[in-house]
């Protein structure tokens, strides 16, 4: 199996999994469990995780060697 076709399936499955979470959670109302002074720390939690797998991913990949 080729590099991109395991990306799009993985691309895929993560899409429909997202989905399936978000409409799960507007359902059965999960969200309106979570206290609202947890809101923002959590989402800053997240978007700071990402920015730093962003960061690690960009110098892992300039030390990557070309083939």
């Amino acid at each position: 199996m080729s590099r991109d076709a395991r990306n799009s399936i993985l691309l895929w499955v993560g899409t429909l999994v997202f989905m399936g979470l978000f409409w799960a959670g507007t359902h059965f109302n999960i969200g309106a469990n979570i206290p609202d002074r947890w809101l923002w720390p959590m989402l800053g939690i997240v978007v700071s995780m990402d920015i730093l797998r962003s960061i690690r991913d960009f110098f892992r990949k300039q030390k990557a060697e070309v083939r």
